[in-house]
């Protein structure tokens, strides 16, 4: 095989933020990523409507809005029979092209390591490793299945360093408590080594033009972590257990920082790099919003015979049992399933008599509720609870808005509501957390790119089609995002003209074997652990 020179190298951290970012280079914590952004080009780069990682990381790799490739949630909900249920996004609802599979098309080769709805892999000429499936699942994941072989005879596939306790991580959201963080830390410590060295070895073995990597341990640190990492408040927590989390999780910084050093040195000097976030990060409120509970206050959900009130502050079971098993689905006419989405979801009636809204009465349902929600008010603040209420056409236009929830919210402090019972609304969140917030990075580097430059915002679709570009190829007419000419020197511009193509639907022939019933129950606990489901 002709070896391959590396064009563009995308490398992901999963909700990284300026806000964190900016003082740990100041510390001089992250020395080169802070010498990347001072001598290249950098710029906020904003989330979908609703920043969460499937639809995030779906419409930074295909261009598209979520309305347009299909995926909202960590989660397909259907609605079609008698009561709603939910099975696990996987690449089957992504129903437009990815940068991987344009970049196969046009004859290149690329690598995308641990990305979201990537599983079951849509074959190309290079590797697909999905993110979100079981280690011990994985190696029947990969694609090509030889690339395991090879990489567990290199020493760099270890599952043993990649498994975890699941009850530990089911608790992780709930809160856990400061002598328990070092484990968190440390497991992602660990983790995040395995996908440099297998980054790396594939570099090496396995070369392709566009290689893509996603570190999505400074999602999972920073929800739990982000109190004793901001210098804000890191001063706050002086326990001998507070000062050890907060010098692993800066150490988990330095790694990283690291890591990227090494992944842009064996890129080597003709490769663009390109360091990106789906979304930011933020410090949540004190308090939790139980969807679910305001509902039945409303009248619009009923809960089953016996289900218990939270008391401790949760937005999600800790154990199996999924909040749609608590619901009385011959009378709730509006639910919140997951607590990732921020969604709820109105029921309408198939026939008169039947559970739900008549068609007929469903705007006016809606816009009855849209209005409660902003009139609700936190009982202990007087503030308003909800920032902004989506409807699905306006948040989520295109082929497959019937998919979308019929609403989206966004809470003034940013974090996830609660799909649990409790005997009020809004209660008092017990332990320190931090959420999702929609301003995510851009960072731009190497050949073509502009230097010591500050970027205007960007929409996250844009990163795809610049991608695309960097490969040297037309960028899809039908992609939403636009490529950041702004990030490109105007010499390289004139050299390389930005030139569009025509392109038919795209999804590819995945390897359908779908998931086990024992691996689909697996990855439903690391969701439920971080408080998404």
């Amino acid at each position: 095989m002709t070896k391959r020179e590396i064009k563009t190298l995308l490398i992901g951290l999963d909700g990284a933020t300026y806000d964190l970012l900016d003082p740990l280079v100041e510390e001089g914590i992250m020395p080169n990523l802070g010498k990347i952004m001072k001598e290249g080009a950098r710029g906020i780069l904003k989330s979908t409507i609703h920043p969460l990682t499937p639809p995030a990381w779906t419409t930074m790799t295909t261009g598209r809005t979520p309305g347009n490739h299909g995926v909202f949630d960590f989660i397909r909900v259907d609605r079609s029979g008698s009561k709603p249920n939910y099975t696990l996004a996987t690449s089957a609802d992504v129903m437009v092209p990815t940068i991987w599979q344009i970049a196969d098309r046009e004859g290149l080769r690329a690598t995308t390591l641990n990305f979201p709805v990537n599983f079951p892999a849509k074959p190309i000429n290079g590797v697909v490793i999905p993110g979100y499936v079981p280690w011990s699942y994985l190696g029947r994941a990969i694609h090509p299945r030889p690339v395991f072989k090879m990489l567990k005879e290199k020493g760099v596939f270890k599952a043993s360093e990649m498994s975890t306790d699941w009850q530990h991580e089911r608790k992780a959201v709930q809160g856990l408590g400061e002598n328990q963080l070092e484990d968190w830390v440390n497991f992602h410590i660990v983790r995040e080594k395995r996908w440099q060295d297998i980054l790396l070895t594939l570099m090496e073995e396995e070369p392709c033009e566009l290689m893509a990597v996603l570190f999505d341990g400074v999602d999972r640190i920073q929800h739990l972590c982000y109190h004793l990492i901001d210098r804000e408040t890191r001063d706050q927590y002086q326990t001998e257990d507070a000062k050890k989390t907060t010098e692993l999780a800066l150490q988990y910084y330095r790694d990283v920082d690291n890591y990227i050093a090494q992944m842009i040195e064996k890129a080597g000097p003709q490769a663009q790099v390109m360091i990106v976030s789906d979304h930011g990060f933020t410090r949540s409120g004190s308090r939790i919003f139980y969807a679910n509970t305001w509902l039945e206050q409303k009248g619009w959900l009923d809960w089953i015979e016996g289900t218990p009130m939270d008391d401790q502050g949760r937005v999600a079971l800790d154990e199996n049992t999924e909040a749609s098993t608590l619901i009385d689905w011959e009378t709730t006419k509006a639910y919140a399933l997951s607590s990732s989405s921020n969604a709820i979801f109105i029921r309408q009636s198939n026939a008169p008599g039947e559970p739900g809204v008549a068609p007929a009465d469903y705007e006016a349902f809606r816009d009855k509720m849209i209005e409660a929600l902003y009139d609700l008010k936190d009982p202990d603040t007087g503030k308003p609870v909800i920032k902004h209420v989506f409807k699905r056409e306006d948040a989520f236009p295109g082929a497959y808005t019937d998919r979308a929830p019929d609403i989206t919210l966004m809470l003034h402090d940013y974090s996830f509501l609660s799909v649990l019972r409790a005997d009020a609304p809004i209660k008092d969140r017990q332990v320190p957390y931090a959420t999702h917030h929609p301003d995510g990075i851009f960072v731009a580097t190497g050949p073509g790119f502009k230097k010591e430059t500050a970027l205007d915002d960007m929409y996250i679709a844009d990163v795809a089609p610049t991608a695309i570009y960097s490969l040297g190829l037309s960028v899809p007419s039908d992609m939403e995002g636009k490529v950041c000419t702004a990030a490109y020197d105007d010499a390289y511009l004139a050299e390389n003209a930005l030139t569009y193509a025509d392109v038919e639907a795209l999804k590819g022939d995945a390897d359908m074997s779908a998931l086990d019933a024992e691996a689909q129950e697996q990855i439903k606990e690391r969701l439920k652990s971080l408080g998404y489901l």
